[in-house]
């Protein structure tokens, strides 16, 4: 994997730019999307960016040992039994039950400092957050504990990109769950509730802050190419052939026998398969690039190996690159592409990349 880290700061630049006077937070859970936290992190930062976000308390402390002081949210459930460690990464909590605001309560007291933390509403994605309509006896409770500073109010959109009437009805929700939620706690300094796709659709629902994800990284949540004009894709994925084989008329390659050779036919093998998070789907109807041209994947993808016909290009040699992902000659394989084809989402092709693939990081500085 080569990613771009000056592709990933024009993104993360014009977010900043499109929010303005907001302020961007990052979103670098789950590895940065497979890009890598800790550089992702400190690129948005030195792009713009003034918070960063993950799921969990254990992003979290990876950030901090690498030594990054920014403000960061943990977007996820924490659970109780968490409490010692989120003030100890100096995170800010993800609050929406009573149960986790009580251990934050009394981690705090317990050490003499404040919690931070910031309250997710529910306004209609039905997943973590206080219901809209139970705000109200949630803050009146949230209000009697000592020792925590609730600095946001915060909620999810569940269709930006394809149902602006629900989107609206949730902003208004939204709105009107904050109001009331500040009725017990008071002035609150950040509300957010802008990801990618509502960002850059929504201006006006920017608030004090938005949360792009896929969009820093380059990748489309749904949205059209014109929609992102502007961004810039960060990450490429290449490998270099390990083999090349000549097959007979009738002989068939890989587990299952599901292709067989129609001709005297060419194969190459790739060194990596879906143990590196490169879909099994794309088996017999995925491509990749090869001196400058699409070339079709044949028998099924497994766990270290893809396999390549290489007939139509040329006499390939061992050691020569093909790009799963990215440009070569005049060619380009999206992450979209490879999406479209597995029946996903760009976000799952891009997080589920496997460690075990070296990132490269270009144009650091």
């Amino acid at each position: 994997m080569e990613i771009d880290l000056a592709a990933f700061r024009a993104n993360v630049a014009r977010f900043c730019e499109l929010a303005a006077p907001a302020e961007v937070c990052a979103v670098v859970k789950g590895n940065a999307y497979g890009h890598g936290a800790v550089e992702c992190g400190r690129a948005a930062l030195s792009a713009g960016a003034s918070w960063l976000a993950v799921a969990m308390v254990g992003e979290a402390r990876a950030l901090r040992d690498a030594g990054i002081d920014a403000p960061i949210l943990i977007l996820g459930e924490s659970s109780p039994e968490e409490a010692e460690e989120i003030l100890a990464a100096d995170a800010t909590a993800m609050v929406a039950t009573t149960e986790v605001a009580d251990a934050l309560s009394r981690a705090a007291v317990r050490i003499g400092r404040q919690a931070e933390i910031q309250i997710k509403i529910d306004s209609g994605m039905g997943r973590q957050g206080v219901r809209w309509d139970r705000v109200e006896t949630f803050a009146s409770q949230l209000a009697q504990l000592p020792g925590l500073r609730v600095t946001g109010l915060f909620t999810h959109f569940a269709a930006a990109d394809t149902e602006p009437d629900f989107t609206h009805w949730q902003f208004a929700t939204f709105l009107d769950a904050c109001a009331k939620m500040e009725a017990f706690l008071g002035p609150v300094p950040f509300r957010h509730c802008c990801n990618t796709a509502a960002a850059i659709l929504y201006p006006d629902m920017h608030l004090s802050m938005i949360r792009p994800g896929a969009g820093m990284y380059g990748i489309s949540p749904g949205l059209s190419a014109e929609q992102m004009a502007g961004l810039r894709p960060v990450m490429s994925l290449r490998a270099k052939v390990a083999i090349v084989k000549e097959l007979q008329p009738g002989d068939t390659a890989g587990y299952g026998r599901t292709w067989r050779a129609p001709g005297r036919r060419r194969i190459a093998l790739l060194p990596l398969g879906y143990c590196d998070g490169y879909p099994r789907a794309l088996s017999g109807v995925g491509q990749v690039l090869l001196r400058g041209r699409r070339v079709p994947i044949v028998g099924r993808i497994s766990m270290d190996v893809t396999i390549i016909d290489v007939t139509e290009a040329g006499d390939v040699k061992v050691g020569e690159e093909a790009v799963l992902v990215g440009t070569q000659g005049g060619e380009r394989i999206t992450v979209e592409e490879l999406a479209q084809a597995s029946g996903t989402i760009v976000q799952e092709i891009v997080s589920r990349l496997s460690p075990r693939l070296p990132r490269v990081y270009v144009n650091a500085a």
